[in-house]
């Protein structure tokens, strides 16, 4: 998966949820809410698939003979490599993820109280969001 991918995709699915929830929420139309909260619980899994597999692995930075000599020069360890500053963000998502799950079960019974649970999914995924765009900004 290249960098792109990695740091665009995300932002598309919290922009979309976000506006749909929003939408959902303004116009009072449950079945827009409902799509925002799978948007979030969509860019959760996706989220899960980047952190479980080599995407941010040190061997993606290093090479093997690097690792068993132990040869790191000062630049790679004064140097953040562009996916480890992305980490953050994609805990972040899990955590709008696992934040919007309440929001479903409570919305579709009726229960106000998934304002809270959505409110502090989108919070959390915008925080990611604004990772990304500062990881983006210092390249």
């Amino acid at each position: 998966m290249s960098n792109t991918v990695l740091y665009t995709l995300p932002q598309w699915f919290v922009f979309a949820a976000v506006f749909v929830i929003t939408y959902g929420w303004i116009e009072k139309k449950k079945p827009f809410r409902l799509v925002g909260y799978f948007i979030l619980i969509a860019l959760g899994l996706f989220s899960l698939i980047v952190l479980s597999g080599d995407y941010f692995a040190a061997n993606n930075f290093l090479t093997p003979e690097e690792i068993a000599r132990e040869e790191l020069d000062d630049e790679i360890i004064d140097e953040v490599p562009f996916q480890a500053k992305l980490l953050p963000a994609y805990v972040s998502f899990v955590i709008s993820a696992l934040l919007s799950l309440p929001a479903i079960v409570l919305d579709v019974k009726n229960n106000n109280k998934y304002r809270w649970f959505i409110f502090a999914a989108g919070i959390v995924s915008l925080l990611g969001f604004f990772i990304i765009v500062g990881t983006i900004k210092s390249l």
